[in-house]
């Protein structure tokens, strides 16, 4: 296992369908951090109120991270939008995990970024609605790549493809980078951890660097900091 100073992982969507917690726990098990941040949406909590999916390989996940934790390692869970669930237990330490909203880390500002979505923070009901209609897109994601590998052809990210050409989803998605960088700079950060839009990203914003973790449905990315220096992995859509 690699010795790092930090990883950082969001949007795993554990209890999701389309939830590539299998190929998150090989990258888990590469690393020995010092320390972990969870940033967001780690739990479905949404998908399971609908209904109950739970696999052993989601089990086998949550083990992990309680592993690191047993073995030392500071586990951060940052809250986000799909299990806000546990943001009742805000700044409760159990053991070396630790349950909070955001978190200031080496002047890096760390948070999800759901309360900087006005359709999350404003209309719930349409952003449950758009999880559930997510979930379905997945399927269809798979269905095609499926048959794209049949026929001999590299795999597609159909949903990835939709938001590359909606001119509405490129737009949301440049108003919550420039939020966030705004807002870290608020905080007098010059970067920032967050996730919550799916969309992994590095890159700089009026002298604020943006990290965004991406997540653990399709991007299968994380970020790693290693000699003090940030990282961003990703491995799109196979």
């Amino acid at each position: 296992m690699k010795k790092i100073e930090a990883l950082y992982i969001s949007d795993v969507h554990l209890g999701s369908k389309g939830s590539k917690a299998v190929e998150l726990l090989e990258v888990l098990k590469n690393y020995e951090p010092e320390k972990l941040f969870i940033v967001g949406d780690f739990i479905d909590g949404w998908l399971l109120k609908k209904r109950h999916y739970w696999p052993q390989e989601h089990t086998n996940v949550v083990r992990k991270v309680l592993s690191y934790a047993k073995k030392g390692t500071q586990v951060y869970y940052i809250t986000g939008n799909h299990d806000e669930f546990l943001r009742s237990y805000e700044n409760l330490d159990f053991g070396n995990i630790t349950v909070l909203d955001e978190i200031i880390d080496d002047g890096i500002w760390i948070v999800h970024g759901d309360k900087y979505d006005s359709v999350v923070m404003y209309n719930k009901w349409i952003a449950v609605l758009g999880s559930i209609g997510y979930e379905l897109v997945i399927y269809l994601n798979e269905a095609i790549k499926r048959i794209r590998r049949i026929l001999g052809l590299r795999p597609r990210s159909f949903s990835k493809w939709v938001k590359a050409k909606v001119k509405g989803a490129v737009a949301f998605i440049d108003s919550f980078e420039f939020t966030l960088a705004a807002e870290a700079m608020n905080r007098d950060c010059y970067t920032i951890i967050c996730g919550h839009i799916h969309t992994p990203a590095d890159r700089v914003i009026n002298g604020v660097r943006y990290m965004n973790t991406g997540d653990w449905i399709e991007s299968y990315s994380y970020i790693t900091k290693e000699n003090g220096k940030l990282i961003l992995h990703k491995n799109e859509t196979r």
